[in-house]
């Protein structure tokens, strides 16, 4: 189900905003449908699928902050800026060694970066906004009164 609807999204140019697992499962989604990896898995639901795209960080990043990069040129930047920013995460997956390639070639950009965590966003040009990402921008931004820019980015493509 959550797949069909990412798909739908994806597809009918909806604005869809990933971040954590959702980044995960957008992934997947991805390569089975638009990168014809038909069998592809995320390691955690299963673990000795052929084709994982999601796989096990080589450490955990459950409750850990990182430092994150915005490659310039990308939406992310546009919203982000390209100096790096604090992420917050809670997660143990993210792409899998192979498949940044796989993704890439069929059309997805990896527009973030953390030097000890590896991608950390993508998103689907020519798609008004259609972005993953690794960290979680909805952690703490009520603290301070200021939301984190893909928030209101969001809100504004849905309406």
């Amino acid at each position: 189900m959550v797949l069909a609807a990412i798909r739908f999204a994806r597809e009918n140019r909806m604005p869809v905003l990933g971040t954590c697992g959702g980044f995960q499962y957008m992934a997947v989604e991805f390569a089975r449908k638009a990168a014809g990896v038909l069998a592809a898995a995320h390691a955690e639901t299963d673990p000795d699928a052929q084709a994982i795209v999601v796989g096990q960080l080589s450490c955990s990043l459950v409750g850990e902050e990182r430092t994150v990069s915005a490659v310039a040129g990308t939406q992310l930047a546009a919203l982000c800026g390209t100096e790096p920013f604090t992420g917050f995460h809670w997660c143990s997956y993210g792409l899998a060694r192979g498949a940044v390639e796989r993704l890439a070639g069929a059309g997805l950009v990896m527009s973030a970066h953390a030097e000890d965590a590896g991608v950390e966003g993508f998103e689907l040009p020519g798609h008004p906004f259609y972005l993953a990402t690794l960290f979680q921008p909805q952690v703490g931004s009520s603290e301070g009164g200021k939301l984190h820019p893909l928030l209101p980015a969001l809100c504004q493509h849905a309406s």
